[in-house]
């Protein structure tokens, strides 16, 4: 208990963790504040600088067209895929690194499988070099995010004679391990590919790549073709909803036929590749407009015919339905292309998803229901209706004895927690309704997890912002996973909880 004890005030004077009368640490929500400046464990991950920010976690400041951006190494690296690399190949011409061009991240590759570094020691004159370089640090967890990992070289005097520079290391989605290598200070050393640790390329294919072979026989993922979507640009005076004429021709289209709700609005641009169809920001054409208080929205449908119409017969129109959303707050200075998806294609509606970073507690939407792969940041399309998978954690604890409780989890339409239209998914620590939501830990370790259908739940298609409040309880104590089989008393609007969020939520 005396060890207990001495943590327990390491951590309140680092954090201000608050010790309750139930034994659990409530963390107020200043903490997020007191904790932004402090560096990460050794052996926890590293966050990089960018331009000023601070990447989130998992993500390193990379160069994309000449611009310096946080971006997520496992999207962004360069294959190495040098056979003599291999852990079991040994010739008396002597490779080194120390003169390697390194640039960014790369991902090691042995003929068609993907390979990632031996994190064991390595026979000398092997890896087609003199001094082998391998992991000395374990290879990370998924959930680890970036590394920074030892390595040693092998030679006469021992596994590690030569103790280098140390990486960067990160595991990611679909198995697979990406290295920022850096120039070794001697020669001859270079970094070995381990033959033991091959997966076929094509197993690490994600859903949305395909497995194509090159001309050199070499099997690798690529993105599909992404299939051609009208634009819909909102702009400050009209709306243009651009399609491209592929998409016209492949439905047999006129797209000189086209005319709004009102048959009498059919002005459009015709381009090389697309046709525009225009129409002002008022109450004209058909436009219904509407406005609730936050937002203002003006929707209509375009209509196109085929070729060859006669008065003899009715040709019946294909329509494109669309809608520009334009928040009150900020109706004049707004000018951005949204996305837009045919009916044909939509499979129930599609919403985008943001979550912000945080250095204390973080919230993390998953695109799988085992919470192993997490949507890419930016925009991601979810049909409305789908589960939408919820992870929270908290980094930089160094005490693994808490456990991260969810105290309440509820959805607003705007940003502000204290909204009074809530729509509660977890409260009293417990799912409302099981039917429609499921709390799959929580209270058990440093990271809580939960799934949930998403539906209209205030009625309209407004934004949607999820919120929760999570407090942390001394697992050595008392026992912290919730009693859902009966309510419990504990009050859900505790002011010592720290609360996280994530949002907008958008649905077209």
């Amino acid at each position: 208990m005396a060890v207990v004890g001495s943590l327990y005030s390491r951590l309140c004077y680092q954090f201000h963790v608050l010790l309750s009368t139930d034994r659990c640490l409530l963390w107020p929500a200043v903490v997020c504040h007191l904790v932004v400046d402090l560096q990460p464990a050794q052996a926890g991950s590293v966050r990089f600088n960018c331009s000023g920010t601070l990447c989130p976690s998992g993500q390193d400041c990379l160069q994309v067209d000449g611009t310096s951006r946080c971006m997520d190494p496992c999207d962004h690296y360069m294959p190495l895929d040098d056979a003599w690399r291999a852990t079991d190949f040994r010739e008396s011409l002597y490779h080194c690194d120390k003169s390697s061009d390194w640039q960014g991240w790369y991902r090691l590759f042995l003929g068609n499988s993907s390979v990632q570094m031996p994190d064991r020691c390595i026979e000398k004159y092997m890896c087609g070099t003199r001094a082998p370089m391998w992991l000395q640090t374990p290879h990370p967890l998924l959930s680890a995010g970036i590394i920074q990992a030892q390595v040693c070289g092998s030679w006469s005097g021992g596994c590690c004679q030569f103790k280098e520079n140390p990486i960067h290391v990160k595991a990611c989605p679909r198995n697979y391990y990406v290295y920022k290598f850096i120039n070794p200070i001697h020669c001859n050393l270079a970094y070995c590919a381990d033959v033991n640790t091959t997966i076929p390329v094509c197993d690490t294919c994600s859903a949305a790549e395909t497995c194509v072979i090159d001309d050199k026989n070499n099997w690798r993922c690529e993105d599909e073709p992404s299939f051609l979507e009208p634009e819909l640009v909102c702009g400050r005076e009209q709306m243009r909803l651009k399609v491209p004429k592929i998409i016209l021709e492949e439905h047999g289209l006129n797209g000189s036929s086209a005319h709004l709700v009102d048959p009498r609005c059919h002005e459009h641009v015709d381009g090389q590749e697309t046709t525009t169809y225009l129409v002002e920001r008022r109450e004209v054409c058909g436009n219904v407009v509407k406005n609730n208080g936050t937002h203002v929205t003006y929707s209509n449908i375009v209509f196109v015919y085929p070729p060859n119409r006669s008065e003899a017969s009715i040709s019946l129109p294909m329509n494109i339905p669309f809608s520009c959303v334009f928040p009150l707050d900020d109706i004049t200075s707004l000018d951005v292309a949204i996305g837009f998806q045919p009916p044909a294609s939509r499979s129930g509606g599609v919403g985008v998803v943001s979550s912000g970073d945080s250095t204390k507690v973080s919230m993390t939407l998953y695109t799988r229901p085992d919470f192993s792969e997490a949507f890419p940041a930016g925009p991601v399309r979810l049909p409305l209706g789908s589960a939408l998978h919820v992870g929270v954690s908290v980094n930089n604890t160094e005490y693994d004895g808490f456990g991260l409780l969810l105290e309440t989890c509820y959805v607003t339409n705007s940003p502000n927690a204290s909204d009074p239209r809530k729509h509660f998914l977890i409260q009293n620590r417990c799912a409302v309704d099981r039917r429609h939501v499921q709390v799959i830990e929580s209270g058990a370790s440093l990271r809580a997890r939960f799934s949930a259908l998403l539906f209209l739940y205030h009625g309209t298609y407004e934004d949607v912002y999820l919120h929760c409040s999570i407090s942390m309880c001394d697992r050595s104590s008392v026992p912290c996973s919730p009693n859902c089989s009966r309510r419990q008393a504990r009050s859900a609007a505790s002011s010592d909880q720290l609360p996280v969020a994530v949002g907008p939520i958008s649905w077209f």
